[in-house]
């Protein structure tokens, strides 16, 4: 019942809007299958969010992914770097079921959901995403990057059939809430983080909700985490309209947590 009047609230109010689902804008080609943890979830055999592999069966997205896959044959795509050519070392497996967080009401926030998977994923747990021990917000400034199959610019009709990365850059939220850029239409609570980069040309735009945010996890070192999830929105790619990302908190992660029955994210399944 809670889950057909979620679809209910997120197909309306995102049909009102104009709302599609969510893509990588300005982005960059990296070296192929170097993110093994991305995920395309698809319904009708047709990418429709991004998603995140955080564990053998688990899968983190949006929620606001929840009606563009439910009452459809739905399932994830593992191993690949193309959303259009098949892949040797492609995995599909049927999603079994679909988690939003119990606090979402069609709002920016909350916007998280969990995928539950017929049967884990054949990848070694070291290729996972690792999700953060701990829910420290990122400072204004700090350099980011956004993963998923988008278009060359906002305006651009065409998708990119090549998974592709982007650097953001976190602004606070007194600025982002600010006359200047959004004017608290959405208010950007701490539960959210914007990012983008100054010009506005590297964002994430309508196609790939719920592909993840990553950031340093120190200023000097070149190891990143997850720290956010894409929303979907309307307007992208524009310079005073940065990206919007939930931001796992403490809140968030507990709820991870009690989910998919893990206690330390620092471990990996062999050590728990």
């Amino acid at each position: 019942m809670l889950q057909a009047a979620l679809v209910v609230l997120v197909t309306s109010v995102l049909a009102d809007q104009g709302y599609d689902c969510l893509e990588i804008t300005g982005g960059h080609e990296f070296k192929p299958y170097s993110k093994p943890y991305m995920v395309s979830i698809q319904a009708n055999n047709k990418h429709v969010c991004g998603g995140s592999l955080i564990q053998a069966k688990w899968v983190l997205t949006a929620a606001s992914c929840l009606q563009l896959v439910k009452r459809k044959k739905s399932f994830v795509i593992l191993g690949t770097n193309s959303r259009q050519k098949k892949d040797r070392t492609e995995h599909k497996i049927p999603i079994k079921n679909f988690f939003p967080h119990p606090e979402f009401r069609n709002k920016l926030d909350n916007d998280i959901m969990l995928l539950e998977l017929e049967q884990a994923a054949s990848i070694k747990s070291k290729e996972f995403l690792q999700l953060p021990t701990s829910a420290k917000d990122p400072k204004s400034g700090v350099k980011c990057s956004i993963i998923g199959w988008g278009k060359a610019s906002a305006k651009d009709k065409s998708h990119s059939d090549i998974l592709k990365e982007a650097e953001a850059t976190v602004l606070d939220r007194k600025t982002c809430n600010s006359k200047k850029y959004y004017n608290e239409n959405p208010v950007i609570t701490d539960n959210l983080i914007c990012a983008s980069d100054k010009k506005g040309k590297k964002d994430s735009c309508l196609v790939d909700a719920g592909d993840p945010l990553m950031c340093k996890k120190k200023a000097l070192s070149r190891k990143t985490e997850i720290v956010g999830i894409s929303t979907i929105r309307k307007d992208c790619g524009i310079a005073n309209k940065p990206g919007i990302y939930v931001r796992l908190t403490e809140k968030y992660l507990s709820w991870i947590k009690q989910k998919i029955g893990v206690v330390d994210f620092s471990k990996t399944e062999e050590q728990i």
